[in-house]
């Protein structure tokens, strides 16, 4: 990547719409209909259209309301060191810690009446579950008492499961409440002090889908990057990858075609498709079933480990992207650890990936709790087309930052956070992809213990985050709210919150706001960064035309 201080955009120019010549305008009021032709042809081109009148004015386009879907989040399987490194598919694994361990946390909301919707956490491809927060229609299951208010009403409650433990792909599902998707949401947590893949992992566990990007994989020597596709649907899943390294889109045999049985998890290593890459971008691309993708991604310094991170999909394409949750350390520490031989990658940056044929003008923005803060040259920059680029971060202050980039064509972005304690010792990373804008409801699951943080930041204008935290029992306590102004982060501790938290629910009013949850544990080198999950929408509905 290269600066390019001296970049303005072009004025932009109006666009007008064209008609084509005798194409007849759509007379006022009429939307989008059907438009029947009796079979006389009596309707030539240049007569006016007449606007209807009585019964047929008054009949409108019906619209269907679609029935609100299962909740479903697909949980990576816990990480394992690779013994295969030649495997393209499929490969052997062995833990080799003694102290490693993954466990899922997950939580789903009542209906107003303190009814539990069905939710159940169970491996892939497998009907038996492991842990059941309620069952649903059987209402055997029982209920936790709602928390009553000043009037004698009863207000939601939840269902929580707290440090489920498992060993292999899981999916955490949940039953809609009447005509609305359920509002639930789960994470999975690894966390190991020893062996080479020390360190601190989480993801939330996300919805398939059928186009995602991913960030932040590395082939060089010492970091091995798996690829994890899972099929949770019932139809086959037919499945193409692109790659995009700093050189250019990579061509690979292995990357086209790819068949994933329902129910089923296909790994890839990707050193055996695109060797010595420090900064690679995978695209995942499904026909078919959906697929949750993710890359478990791990760094080997000589006989020191460096790091264990679950990389999870950015925020779709676009020519605005939004990181929140960019933790930087203290910078004497950091200078500390980066100073080591083979510790040059071991600090902060900034990924973006151009997909297209045109080079992109980025613009990078940095806003901590003070307000913005300048980058090198402006933090203008041009991206070469089809590559990834970096932008290194290491001159911010410490601090919790959001990252603002846009640009003139579409791109996607993600950035890469360290944490260490002193040099000699192991250090981790995390990387922190872009999010979506939140909204009415988002859910913020923390497995027990969590040290972890909820960070804001707003690029521009103010808005307000309510905040209701969940109580381990399923008791919703008192809302808080959280004012952000425009250009800056705010940050807010779990343990702030009040004790034994096992999620918050998150609203957010205003202007355009996001969010993440950073991860730590205290005296340790671990740390991990997820973005908030997309919330539970209202009922859709489609418009159905009438025609022939």
């Amino acid at each position: 990547m290269t600066e390019h201080p001296d970049y303005a955009p072009p004025a932009s120019r109006p666009r007008t719409k064209r008609r084509r010549a005798g194409t007849p305008r759509r007379a006022a009021g009429i939307g989008t209909g059907v438009l029947l032709v009796g079979a006389s042809g009596a309707l030539a081109i240049g007569l006016p259209i007449l606007e209807p009148t009585g019964a047929a004015a008054q009949f409108p386009i019906p619209v269907a309301e679609v029935p609100a879907g299962e909740y479903t989040g697909v949980c990576p399987g816990p990480p394992r060191l690779v013994e295969s490194a030649a495997a393209l598919a499929d490969p052997e694994f062995n833990p080799e810690s003694e102290t490693a361990s993954t466990a899922v946390s997950a939580m789903v909301l009542s209906s107003l009446g303190s009814v539990l919707p069905g939710s159940a956490l169970a491996p892939l491809g497998s009907g038996e579950p492991l842990a059941t927060i309620a069952a649903g229609e059987t209402g055997d299951e029982p209920v936790p008492e709602g928390v009553t208010n000043e009037d004698g009403l009863t207000n939601r409650t939840a269902g929580v499961l707290g440090d489920q433990s498992v060993d292999s792909v899981s999916v955490f599902s949940a039953q809609p409440v009447g005509s609305l998707p359920a509002t639930a949401g789960a994470i999975l947590s690894y966390s190991a002090t020893d062996g080479d893949l020390g360190g601190l992992a989480m993801t939330h566990c996300t919805a398939p889908g059928n186009d995602s990007w991913i960030l932040g994989a590395s082939t060089t020597v010492g970091a091995t990057a798996v690829l994890n596709l899972s099929n949770p649907s019932g139809t086959p899943a037919t499945v193409d990858l692109e790659l995009y390294g700093t050189d250019g889109p990579i061509e690979a045999a292995g990357t086209r075609g790819l068949l994933i049985a329902p129910g089923a998890t296909e790994s890839i290593v990707l050193a055996g498709l695109a060797t010595d890459q420090d900064q690679l971008a995978v695209r995942i691309l499904s026909d078919g079933g959906l697929v949750a993708g993710s890359i478990q991604q791990s760094i080997l310094r000589e006989l020191t480990p460096g790091g264990i991170e679950l990389l999870q999909p950015a925020a779709p394409a676009a020519s605005t992207q939004v990181i929140p949750g960019v933790r930087i350390q203290d910078e004497d520490i950091a200078d500390e650890i980066t100073a080591q031989d083979g510790y040059e990658t071991a600090s902060p940056g900034l990924q973006v990936v151009v997909p297209g044929s045109t080079d992109a003008v980025l613009n990078v923005r940095v806003y901590g709790s003070g307000g913005q803060v300048e980058l090198p040259a402006g933090g203008v920059f041009t991206a070469t087309a089809g590559t990834v680029s970096g932008v290194p971060l290491d001159s911010l202050p410490a601090g919790d930052y959001t990252i603002e980039v846009t640009s003139d064509v579409v791109i996607s972005a993600s950035a890469r956070v360290n944490r260490g304690v002193e040099a000699g010792e192991p250090v981790d990373f995390g990387f922190a992809p872009s999010g979506a804008r939140l909204g009415n409801t988002q859910v913020a699951v923390f497995p027990s213990g969590s040290r972890g943080t909820l960070t804001f930041g707003t690029p521009a204008g103010w808005s307000e985050v309510q905040l209701t935290p969940v109580a381990e029992d399923g008791t919703l306590q008192p809302e808080q709210t959280v004012s952000v102004a425009g250009g800056t982060t705010v940050s807010v501790a779990a343990a702030d919150l009040g004790e034994d938290i096992a999620a918050v629910l998150v609203a957010a009013s205003g202007e355009p706001v996001y969010g993440a949850q950073v991860h730590q544990i205290d005296n340790e080198p671990g740390i991990s960064v997820t973005p908030l999950p997309p919330g539970s929408a209202g009922q859709p509905n489609v418009a159905v035309n009438l025609g022939y």
